[in-house]
């Protein structure tokens, strides 16, 4: 019973915690080009540009091979962040590897959950 009354008093689950500081080594233009990774039961390939006013991007996937606008897009030294527009809000928080050819990091789905994510550079 005393159990049952401390899990009622306790504080609702806290949100995911802020990303770290980038940590990769990588210059930024390492995050160019096209990424390949799964999430949610399908393959997501997603494509990172830059150009002279800065960086965009785009995702697929295996479920909706329809191309569609990354959102949010922020890139530091050799990581990354960017949204999907879905509700609830999906956000990946990712670094460019040392041989700059992996991203690895977590997806935060609003304030639900944090899954590990890991993508291949095809291009």
């Amino acid at each position: 019973m005393i159990a049952t009354i401390l899990f009622a008093m306790a504080p609702p689950a806290a949100a995911p915690a802020p990303a770290p500081a980038c940590a990769s080594t990588q210059p930024t233009d390492r995050l160019v080009g096209h990424w390949i990774g799964a999430f949610a039961g399908a393959d997501w390939t997603f494509e990172l540009t830059r150009n002279a006013t800065g960086w965009s991007g785009r995702y697929r996937s295996s479920r909706a091979p329809v191309w569609r606008p990354l959102e949010a897009l922020s890139v530091t030294g050799g990581c990354a962040t960017f949204s999907l527009k879905s509700e609830p809000r999906v956000t990946f928080v990712v670094t460019l590897d040392a041989g700059g050819t992996a991203l690895t990091g977590d997806v935060h789905i609003a304030s639900l959950t944090t899954l590990p994510f890991a993508a291949k550079r095809t291009s």
